[in-house]
């Protein structure tokens, strides 16, 4: 089904459907506390969104519209940052003041500390969703020995995290892995012309990629260890709007983590309001997403954490000179997800 049931779906039923859910209950909030709040400094936020084809695991930032006007913000714009696959375009987009707050895959943010980009690292957004895709003549990560893998730039996410994997299973990446820079949009026929062996990324593409049978999957992010265990996608903001804005900061973060909890527990009706918002082209595709995304994790899983072991792989990769404790203490603010972790009940 590529296209949502027939409804008169919009901003004020979505409000509406949380209320008979029951907004406090259902996400946990405790609302006394954050009424005892001062108001955000600014009431101006700006994110990020593909044009063209959205990223479709990044819809709790999407979603968090309605919950960031609940927390104060009445300006509310979503940046376009470049034409599909376009992703070391992302961070550029918050590094230069585009944009002030963004999801990106975890590698990204740490390739962008690494250049001392003014970025903070302030949460995790969800685990799994990034997928690895090979030909016939790619069965696993250690296949990728002479093989030619498509992405979209060298120093991109795509890049970034199939050379981490490279690295950890004891391949150079720089030098047993040809890499081919190509639009994303060609991915599927490169593959099945074996013009490349292998291909990495996100849902819509990933679920594209699988249906037109030019591949399979040779490493899943949500049910491959140790991947699974860590952040996939984080949250992250230019740094001086963190350090001018901290309360509007904190407030933008819990908006986007109580949307993350809607999209957990409120799949099919959140999928509708994304096709609806043009957020997504096709139904089936969002609800899979919201389905098959581990949103949740941002509850259990250390960012920390993530952070640690990402960096090590990268520097492992010589994606980067920066150690993991020095990405960590240049580039990370936890002290809002700890507050919000307090709010929101388990």
């Amino acid at each position: 089904m590529n296209s949502p049931p027939r409804s008169t779906w919009n901003r004020r039923k979505f409000l509406q459907g949380i209320g008979v859910a029951g907004t406090a209950g259902m996400l946990g909030l405790r609302s006394a506390k954050v009424a005892a709040e001062p108001p955000p400094e600014t009431t101006s936020i700006r994110l990020i969104s593909d044009p063209e084809v959205p990223v479709l695991c990044y819809a709790p930032q999407y979603v968090a519209e309605q919950f960031l006007r609940i927390e104060g913000f009445t300006d509310i714009r979503y940046v376009a940052y470049g034409p599909a696959g376009a992703s070391t375009k992302t961070l550029e987009t918050v590094v230069d003041s585009r944009a002030d707050i963004c999801a990106a895959l975890g590698a990204n943010w740490i390739l962008a500390v690494d250049a001392e980009a003014p970025v903070s690292v302030l949460c995790g957004l969800h685990a799994g969703c990034f997928e690895v895709f090979g030909n016939d003549r790619v069965g696993s990560v250690h296949d990728l020995k002479g093989k030619r893998v498509a992405i979209t730039a060298l120093g991109s996410d795509d890049h970034a995290f199939i050379a981490s994997a490279a690295a950890y299973i004891g391949l150079d990446p720089q030098q047993d892995i040809e890499w081919v820079i190509a639009n994303p949009n060609d991915w599927s026929r490169l593959l099945g012309q074996r013009e490349v062996d292998a291909i990495g990324t996100f849902p819509p593409m990933s679920y594209d990629i699988q249906a037109s049978g030019n591949a399979h999957v040779i490493l899943n992010t949500t049910t491959d260890d140790p991947w699974r265990h860590y952040f996939c996608c984080m949250i992250g903001a230019n740094r001086e709007y963190v350090r001018r804005y901290p309360v509007a900061t904190k407030r933008a973060v819990r908006a986007i983590l109580k949307a993350n909890l809607l999209c957990s527990r409120e799949p099919e009706s959140t999928a509708r309001w994304l096709v609806d918002r043009g957020f997504a082209q096709r139904y089936d595709y969002a609800l899979k997403t919201l389905q098959d995304v581990p949103y949740d994790a941002w509850r259990t899983y250390d960012p920390a954490d993530t952070v640690r072991f990402y960096a090590l792989r990268m520097r492992e990769a010589g994606l980067i000179t920066s150690t993991p404790r020095q990405i960590i203490e240049r580039g990370t603010d936890w002290r809002f997800l700890e507050q919000i972790k307090n709010e929101l009940k388990a």
